[in-house]
């Protein structure tokens, strides 16, 4: 833990030119500062508000994320659909879990060739008596209606198509995740000379 709390922060906002900015979400995602400060990963946060202070035209958000906590998830993504920016996300490793509600807040979503997007339904540890744990229940359901339902306006798809995709934690490759449409495109990236 002591260590995590010295390391850097695990993104970076860029403003590469007047009218272009890039965001790298390269961990996990967490709620708070506390919770980065101490076991890492970007926060809501902190992350949020950065985004939306953003006056670029254009924002690329580069994804190698594992997901994290759904509820901050959301918060990052609702500063995407508010800003001015036109957000394009590329994912340049993995989105699995919650980073693929942020990916799907932008605009257009490009994946590498190599890359992976995963969706799933939601989990969580929980304690208490029955009625705690029924009320858990009933609250992993609602976050998964809403995930579903972000994901199937984004491909077309059926509902029951994408929650049968969610009950098996669907590992989707670069062009599985094209076809499925919930990305757009494959990156195709420049070869070195």
């Amino acid at each position: 833990l002591a260590d995590n709390r010295q390391a850097p922060r695990q993104f970076a906002v860029r403003n590469a030119a007047a009218d272009v900015a890039e965001i790298l979400l390269y961990a996990p995602i967490v709620d708070s500062e506390l919770e980065a400060e101490w076991w890492g990963g970007v926060s809501a946060q902190s992350l949020a508000p950065q985004i939306r202070a953003i006056t670029a035209r254009t924002l690329h958000l580069r994804i190698n994320s594992p997901g994290g906590d759904v509820f901050a998830a959301q918060a990052i993504a609702q500063a995407i659909r508010d800003t001015k920016a036109r957000v394009v996300a590329h994912v340049d490793g993995y989105a699995a879990s919650a980073a693929t509600e942020i990916a799907i807040a932008a605009d257009e979503i490009e994946i590498a060739e190599g890359g992976f997007f995963m969706i799933h339904n939601a989990w969580t540890l929980a304690v208490g008596n029955a009625a705690d744990l029924a009320a858990t229940l009933v609250l992993l359901n609602k976050v998964d209606d809403v995930l579903c339902n972000t994901y199937a306006v984004k491909c077309g798809k059926s509902r029951d198509e994408v929650k049968a995709w969610m009950d098996a934690e669907t590992w989707f490759a670069a062009q599985e995740a094209v076809d499925a449409g919930l990305v757009d495109r494959i990156a195709v990236g420049a070869k070195a000379k």
